[in-house]
């Protein structure tokens, strides 16, 4: 009898763990995404306090250039990467990381300012650092402008996103075809308050709703002026 009611409670005990581990995973994701997030983010920081086109100053490190996006997954930046504010795949590789995930296993997005970028018209000196291109809201309004660089933790995938790999092949994060879907921040980044993550330069951040009634799963981090 003693044995029946041992495995009795070890079954009762198994049954309801079981019903709470998906809570609790739900519960540590916005944990994880915000630790992936600051490791980036301070590499970033790092690259950019580092990168000086022009060492032969005696004054040091005099500018504060950011690394391009990775269009194809494969962690390293594509360069040049145009005039305007650019979007992609967080550069982990030329970054010096690992290839940084989210809670749901996707890699990291990425958007830089037009004036970070080398060959930028507007140099992003020490002494006089341009404003970043993007403005940051809630559901309220606008709590942050002239943010330099958002990073993305995506999430998972949610209804009118596509993820396929198609042309390509798979990358450590993406796709090597650029224009498949794998590639593309409308198949990652989501809207919400009629603002669209996937295109700048207005971005929104949003509760996690863990029921999934929001159609709503992107964690983000920025990047000030400040912080460079």
């Amino acid at each position: 009898m003693l044995a029946f009611m041992m495995l009795l409670v070890l079954s009762v005990s198994a049954f309801l763990l079981s019903g709470l581990s998906p809570l609790g995973h739900q519960l540590d994701r916005p944990f994880h995404n915000k630790a992936v997030l600051a490791e980036a983010k301070n590499a970033v920081i790092a690259y950019a306090r580092l990168s000086d086109p022009d060492l032969s100053v005696d004054s040091g490190l005099n500018y504060r250039y950011l690394p391009c996006p990775d269009q194809d997954g494969d962690g390293l930046e594509e360069t040049p990467c145009g005039t305007a504010s650019a979007e992609g795949w967080l550069p982990w590789q030329s970054l010096g990381l690992a290839p940084l995930r989210d809670a749901s296993g996707v890699c990291l997005r990425y958007f830089i300012s037009s004036s970070y970028k080398l060959g930028a018209s507007d140099i992003p000196t020490i002494s006089a650092p341009p404003a970043g291109d993007f403005v940051l809201s809630n559901s309220e309004g606008v709590i942050s402008q002239q943010i330099v660089a958002v990073l993305f933790a995506p999430g998972e995938i949610v209804a009118g996103q596509a993820r396929g790999l198609s042309p390509g092949l798979a990358t450590e994060c993406g796709s090597s075809a650029l224009s498949s879907d794998k590639n593309q921040a409308a198949n990652y980044l989501d809207a919400v308050v009629g603002i669209d993550n996937a295109t700048a330069p207005g971005f929104v951040t949003s509760p996690i709703i863990i029921s999934g009634a929001l159609n709503f799963n992107d964690t983000l981090m920025t990047i000030l002026t400040s912080e460079l």
